[in-house]
């Protein structure tokens, strides 16, 4: 994380400087200073830092066993975009896409262990904290934070796979055998995370914060939290003692729209600019770097780049005449998304880069399987990314913009519907009018579907589909992926995908941990 990663490599070079001031003989005399464990580490204010930073790092990760940065995967799952991956190369997303996935598709077993790293990251923090000697205010902070963030690893875990353990303690070994919990106290204890971590989060921008967790991004997650569970279950939450209902959801967001300082880039395509890193639309952000090149194939989780962008980049040939370096051609959108725009509305060509516009055409593409035409424009190997060192696949600097000032727009506006309270139309007609549109009545279709334009390859589309019902997502999934751009030729594809209703959305709980689990966890219907 741009900042946050900042902050560790300081602390670390402190720490070597200090130890050059000493004699040789001092040196020798020393105990090792390589043998922290976690009983000697959790001490100072520095060592909960640098663990905090621990538990951010996991938000990165594009990778545990394979490729699957989690906007991108939702994506593929979704009715925006198809793997597009050789099939020799990228089965496991190519699985997704068909939603004909295994039990032992690795993309899935890498998004299991990355979430729960996170959560066990997070869990190891909190229960340590009573050990640190440092300010009341630090401690209070620092433990907000965790628990957003093991909110956030949970949130995703749960949307993903639906049936999964609940660990909020660090687990001896005779422990690590869990059952799966009941979706609700899933959902329950994230709505409670945050609401604990709200009092203590700063109440700020994400520039001022360095890319940590404020207080809005809290209330925003709740929201999405709320709204994916009320939609799936038909069932409000329940934090500790609090009741979270529509209303309270309403209200936190509500904030946000009044008191955040958080607004609408005027021009639409800035929001994805490394200057808008940050920026004043983003409640909320996934930090990437290129300033610490990384090299390493084998374990590209231990770097700091974005591997989304070289994923969904065009395969160009020449780059040399292009603004785009070489990518995979990963997650092509579909045809369906691209209809979905207004035929002026400018969001579509800040969101959809067509073969068209690039120097040479198609003619300077090697054509990749699932081809339609287009690639993604707001994760893309744009040379105002480029990376400057180290592996070039493994160094994309881009930010990914987690949750935007208009989504919290358009959900206030959807909650308002729900409750019958405040004016729905005013945020809706506020995310159109920044991008020159006409208004359209506030109605649940219209939200959703300028959601799906406004948010489009953004990672939020499966969720919203999932969320309006198994038949609404077997529908657009299904029925509506069947057309290409009258521009594509010449290579063997297959575009036939079938929503699988038995599963309702959700992935398999990995096979190699229902074997470890002796039986214990159970897999999700439909597997």
């Amino acid at each position: 994380m741009k900042n946050i990663v900042k902050k560790t490599s300081t602390l670390l070079l402190t720490g070597l400087l200090l130890g050059t001031a000493t004699s040789c003989d001092d040196f020798l005399d020393l105990n090792p200073k390589d043998t922290r464990t976690e009983d000697n580490f959790y001490r100072t204010e520095a060592d909960a830092t640098e663990a905090l930073i621990g538990v951010y790092d996991v938000l990165q990760w594009n990778t545990v066993s394979g490729f699957h940065p989690t906007p991108m995967v939702t994506d593929i799952l979704s009715d925006d975009a198809y793997s597009a991956g050789q099939p020799s190369s990228e089965p496991n997303l190519l699985q997704m896409d068909r939603h004909q996935i295994l039990t032992t598709n690795g993309e899935v077993y890498g998004l299991w262990r990355k979430h729960f790293i996170g959560i066990a990251r997070a869990n190891t923090l909190l229960s340590r904290m009573q050990d640190i000697n440092a300010s009341e205010d630090f401690k209070r902070r620092t433990i907000a934070e965790a628990k957003f963030l093991r909110a956030h690893f949970y949130l995703d875990a749960v949307r993903l796979f639906e049936n999964v353990p609940l660990i909020l303690d660090p687990l001896a070994p005779s422990e690590y055998n869990q059952p799966q919990a009941t979706p609700k106290a899933v959902y329950d204890q994230i709505a409670l995370d945050l609401m604990e971590a709200m009092p203590d989060l700063p109440a700020s921008n994400l520039r001022t914060s360095m890319g940590r967790a404020t207080r809005w991004a809290a209330k925003a997650l709740l929201a999405k939290a709320y709204l994916f569970h009320k939609g799936v279950y038909n069932q409000d939450l329940q934090a500790g003692s609090t009741a979270i209902t529509a209303p309270v959801v309403l209200q936190h967001l509500n904030d946000i729209i009044t008191s955040s300082g958080h607004d609408l880039l005027p021009n639409y395509a800035d929001n994805f600019t490394r200057a808008n890193e940050f920026s004043i639309e983003s409640v909320w952000e996934i930090s990437y770097s290129d300033e610490n090149p990384w090299f390493d194939w084998g374990y590209v989780q231990g770097g700091e780049g974005n591997m989304q962008p070289q994923q969904q980049g065009p395969r160009i040939k020449n780059t040399a005449i292009e603004n785009y370096l070489a990518g995979w051609s990963t997650g092509t959108p579909t045809q369906e998304l691209y209809d979905a725009f207004e035929d002026d509305d400018p969001r579509r060509d800040a969101t959809i880069l067509a073969e068209t516009e690039l120097v040479g055409g198609k003619d300077n593409l090697n054509i990749g399987y699932q081809h339609t035409g287009y690639f993604s424009q707001k994760y893309t190997t744009s040379k105002e990314y480029a990376p400057s060192a180290g592996q070039l696949e493994l160094n994309w600097g881009n930010n990914y913009r987690a949750i935007r000032f208009s989504d919290v727009l358009l959900m206030a506006s959807e909650l308002m519907l729900m409750t019958g309270t405040g004016d729905a139309q005013a945020p809706l007609t506020r995310v159109r009018a920044r991008v020159g549109l006409d208004p359209v009545p506030a109605t649940l279709d219209n939200i959703f579907r300028e959601r799906r334009v406004e948010l489009a390859l953004e990672g939020h589309r499966y969720w919203d589909l999932l969320r309006q019902g198994t038949a609404a997502a077997n529908m657009a999934i299904t029925v509506n992926r069947n057309t290409l751009p009258e521009n594509y030729e010449g290579v063997t594809s297959d575009f036939n995908i079938q929503f699988n209703t038995a599963r309702r959305g959700f992935l398999p709980i990995p096979q190699s941990e229902i074997d470890l689990s002796a039986g214990l966890l159970k897999p999700n219907p439909g597997y």
